[in-house]
């Protein structure tokens, strides 16, 4: 494949965008650079189309959003007829009431719901809201939860954050239920909250989630879900629906709207009320219209063509062939699969001098080869169908072929055409990604 167009633009968004990308999940050091398209064009289904005319199945799907498909004419059609009537307004208009009255039926947490745009700020929201519900400062949380001070400030790439606000942060490692009990042992009284996702590539162990929810009511700390990956893909109502574990707040995002940009926080009514006494969220954008009139079509597709069993199928299609892969090929030492099926991918291992980050790059650069896109973490859509799957597994196999060349001879680096996969954030814990 030819990368002409990427590798001119990319040049030019150096020197112009911080990242050369407005997320770090897209920055070109993810996608080995000059093996790799940089820049993306159009969509359609589970296709899309990059600036040199290269066509891929994708299975990142936007970093989650595109639960659909590419180009929905249906979803499509429900903006243009928005848009023909405006789209945002001096006043709240009745998408707003529409959407928040189906997002309580859907959504065991919810009684009120706030819109936003990003999962940063639906999360920010929740945790503003929690404090000013307990008038407690500090938060207890575990796993990746956006952009913003009381979250980044416990992390490495805290630059920024006054320690003040870095220091009310507590993180714990998801799945050890003795480092929260000793958070609230240590800490008696102070918790504002704990913040998790309820489920990421680490599944949860037996009787985890129903743990943690009786720290949380135990110490008088509200118990926030953060699923803007999980809502709408685990289940319609998310984690907390497959799990039967009830937050008090919860934030969704990324599967609500197919790449329309919204996001929400919603809960107790009792919590989500302090917004109207002194507890500030509040956003222009919030009640676009086209964002909101896109989910409510995107939620009326996913409930008649039963989106929620087509990708979980899909996803345990992948899980159970890539798992064959990796005994056929005898990886299981460098590689392993991970996750929920509709959220699901590979796992990487340190095997003598060669790293994840160059398995990684490897399988990357195997893949774009095979005319996919997948970063080992991958999301399934309604667009996709079992040959796509099938496509995508035919193209790990030939992956794992240049595993085992790169297990033979110790290195990974010969087999590498363009730059090596970067890490450029490192999670609380010290998880890269």
């Amino acid at each position: 494949m030819k990368f002409k167009k990427s590798t001119e633009l990319l040049e030019t968004a150096k020197a112009l965008i911080p990242s050369a990308s407005q997320t770090y999940s897209k920055n070109y050091k993810y996608y080995c650079e000059g093996a790799a398209p940089a820049f993306l064009e159009r969509g359609n289904g589970a296709l899309v189309t990059d600036v040199d005319g290269n066509q891929y199945l994708d299975f990142i799907l936007g970093l989650g959003p595109v639960t659909i498909g590419y180009n929905n004419p249906e979803i499509n059609g429900a903006i243009v007829r928005q848009l023909e009537k405006g789209i945002s307004f001096s006043q709240p208009h009745p998408l707003e009431v529409r959407l928040a009255e189906k997002i309580v039926e859907i959504v065991p947490c919810a009684e009120m719901v706030k819109f936003l745009k990003n999962g940063s700020d639906a999360t920010a929201a929740a945790v503003r809201l929690a404090r000013a519900y307990t008038g407690r400062d500090l938060v207890f949380c575990s796993g990746y939860h956006g952009f913003h001070d009381w979250y980044v400030g416990a992390t490495v790439n805290n630059r920024g954050v006054p320690d003040a606000v870095a220091g009310l942060t507590k993180t714990f490692p998801y799945n050890r239920i003795r480092e929260l009990e000793r958070l609230f042992e240590e800490h008696p009284g102070q918790a504002a909250c704990v913040v998790m996702e309820p489920v990421s590539m680490e599944i949860p162990e037996e009787g985890y989630l129903e743990t943690v929810r009786r720290l949380c009511d135990e110490n008088g700390a509200v118990l926030v879900f953060d699923e803007v990956v999980t809502g709408f893909r685990v289940a319609m109502g998310g984690a907390q629906e497959y799990y039967g574990v009830t937050p008090d707040l919860c934030t969704m995002g990324k599967g609500i709207a197919n790449g329309m940009p919204l996001s929400l926080v919603a809960g107790k009514k009792e919590i989500m009320s302090v917004i109207d006494s002194g507890a500030f969220v509040s956003t222009t954008f919030g009640g676009e219209t086209l964002s909101l009139a896109a989910a409510l079509a995107t939620i009326e597709i996913m409930e008649r063509e039963n989106y929620i069993r087509h990708i979980w199928h899909l996803g345990q299609l992948w899980l159970d062939k890539v798992g064959k892969l990796i005994r056929e090929h005898k990886l299981s030492c460098v590689v392993g699969t991970c996750g929920l099926p509709p959220h699901s991918g590979i796992e990487f291992k340190t095997h003598g001098n060669i790293l994840p980050t160059d398995w990684r790059s490897l399988f990357i650069e195997s893949m774009v080869a095979g005319s996919i896109l997948s970063m080992g973490v991958n999301n399934f859509s309604l667009a996709h169908s079992e040959q796509d799957v099938d496509l995508f597994v035919n193209a790990v196999s030939k992956a794992f072929t240049r595993f085992q060349e790169a297990l033979s001879s110790g290195s990974a680096d010969h087999l590498l055409t363009g730059k090596k996969f970067v890490p450029i954030f490192a999670r609380n814990g010290g998880e890269n990604t």
